[in-house]
């Protein structure tokens, strides 16, 4: 027995959100329409009573003064006439009723016994002057309202002249009650046809968008990552729009750089694989060559197997970064030892190569806390950049500044520059801006992507500026004093 309710319910959760939406909407309406057209009617069926009773009233004062203009004056008692039976007998037609007519005397009533003529409570009031509606059954045992007026004057003990009664079917007031009732449900009608159509229109205006939102999701799914969602407005659908197409372009941005970064890297793999397998290969089976060659041969060797281990531990690096698995150091560092060892470390190859090297930092301790191999890193890769790209006579200066929650370091050079339109991609991995030189210049094109990753990690900013080609490039990092702790720890 307690299944179906759950049935019904589980039914409800299959159907479609539309269906839902216009079934809610209705249900709704219909319960408060129906509680108001009942209120309403209520209310109307009180006022046309009222309404009626006062009609009724009115007629008998109508009925009272058309039959009072025709007692003779100053008559106590009197018999009624042809014309007063012919005018009530149009009074009759017109008000759909009976009028009766009592004249009194110590004898006899005109109509009725005297006991049932003082058990009316309406004659009683008309006797006293007034007027009253009262409800009861007449002579054929039907619902009635009947009412009095007084033909002449009240005396005391008794009265003069004649009392008018007034009754009319209930039926009159019920057929008057059940018009008003229908013209309230067909306004009813109308109006719960209007706010259902409003109701279907605003459903569908609501789910419009979300079936736009699962074709562009299924159109994603199977690998058109191009497409996006349009004509969604700008509602809280709208929003869930927009983030959709945002969702959607840093997928494929995504996807692109993934595709990108494996065949980068297959590539730079690649390359010092082939010359390792020439060079092995020819020291292997090649007989002929000469020990000068042999020694050469080994040397392009070792270097190409440096240049793996470098790559394989930036790619290790940049993956632990990107999976947030690398462990941010604590240890104290001084940021102005750091940047001499650093200097002292290049000094030797700038002078070789003719490029002044420069140091602005207070003579003061800067401490931040991290991982000192973190920081080599970073500086490391920002300094060989500027040395490499920096041509014969070039400047490199390296600046630091303490600043109110953390180091700002600017490494500035007069070298190459970048052109506006690779700015945006430096980060990227594996991009060389000068490609005709990348070759020429060591590198796996991962080092900025590597101070990228660690920089951030650690709560900090780096920004690469360059005015244009040949025009010298400038590297700010600005670090924390203390890195921010990971989500859920304290500091």
């Amino acid at each position: 027995m307690k299944r179906a309710p759950l049935l019904r319910i589980m039914r409800l959760h299959h159907t479609s959100i539309r269906t839902r939406l216009l079934l809610a909407y209705a249900g709704l309406l219909l319960v408060g329409f129906a509680a108001l057209t009942l209120v309403a009617g209520s209310q109307i069926a009180l006022a046309a009573r009222a309404d009626y009773e006062q009609r009724l009233l009115n007629e008998a004062q109508l009925v009272r003064q058309g039959l009072s203009a025709l007692i003779p004056a100053g008559e106590r008692e009197f018999e009624p006439s042809e014309s007063m039976l012919g005018l009530i007998a149009e009074y009759e037609t017109h008000l759909n009723g009976a009028i009766y007519l009592y004249g009194m005397n110590d004898h006899e009533n005109l109509l009725l016994p005297r006991s049932r003529f003082r058990d009316a409570p309406e004659i009683e009031a008309a006797i006293r002057g007034g007027l009253v509606v009262v409800e009861r059954k007449d002579e054929q045992g039907r619902p009635a309202l009947f009412t009095a007026a007084l033909l002449g004057n009240p005396i005391r003990g008794g009265f003069t002249g004649a009392v008018v009664q007034v009754s009319v079917p209930l039926d009159n007031l019920q057929a008057l009650i059940l018009q008003r009732w229908l013209l309230l449900l067909l306004v009813f009608a109308g109006i719960l046809g209007v706010t259902v159509a409003a109701a279907l229109w605003v459903a569908r205006s609501i789910i419009r968008p979300l079936y736009r939102l699962r074709d562009s999701a299924l159109r994603l799914s199977q690998g058109d990552l191009a497409y996006r969602v349009t004509g969604i407005g700008d509602d809280e659908i709208g929003a869930v729009g927009k983030a959709f197409n945002e969702m959607a372009a840093q997928v494929q941005g995504m996807l692109e750089e993934q595709r990108a970064f494996a065949s980068n890297t297959s590539h730079e793999l690649r390359t010092p694989l082939t010359t390792i397998r020439l060079r092995s290969e020819a020291l292997r089976y090649d007989d002929t060559l000469d020990q000068e060659t042999n020694a050469q041969y080994i040397v392009e060797i070792d270097e190409e197997i440096k240049r793996l281990s470098a790559l394989v531990e930036d790619l290790t690096l940049l993956s632990r970064f990107d999976a947030g698995r690398a462990e941010l150091g604590q240890s104290e560092i001084d940021m102005v030892r750091l940047a001499v060892s650093l200097i002292q470390q290049h000094q030797a190859y700038a002078d070789a190569h003719g490029l002044a090297l420069t140091l602005a930092a207070p003579d003061t301790i800067i401490p931040i806390h991290g991982s000192l191999n973190h920081l080599l890193i970073v500086f490391r890769n920002l300094l060989e950049n500027a040395i490499k790209y920096t041509p014969r006579g070039g400047q490199i200066t390296w600046t630091i500044k303490a600043e109110a929650d953390g180091v700002c370091s600017v490494i500035q050079d007069t070298g190459l520059g970048i052109a506006p339109a690779n700015m945006e991609h430096v980060f990227e991995r594996f991009f060389r801006a000068d490609k005709a030189r990348a070759r020429d210049v060591p590198g796996t094109g991962l080092g900025l992507s590597l101070v990228k990753s660690i920089v951030d990690a650690y709560g900090g900013s780096v920004k690469i500026e360059s005015p244009g080609l040949h025009q010298g490039t400038t590297a700010t990092v600005f670090l924390p004093y203390q890195p921010a702790p990971p989500a859920g720890q304290p500091r």
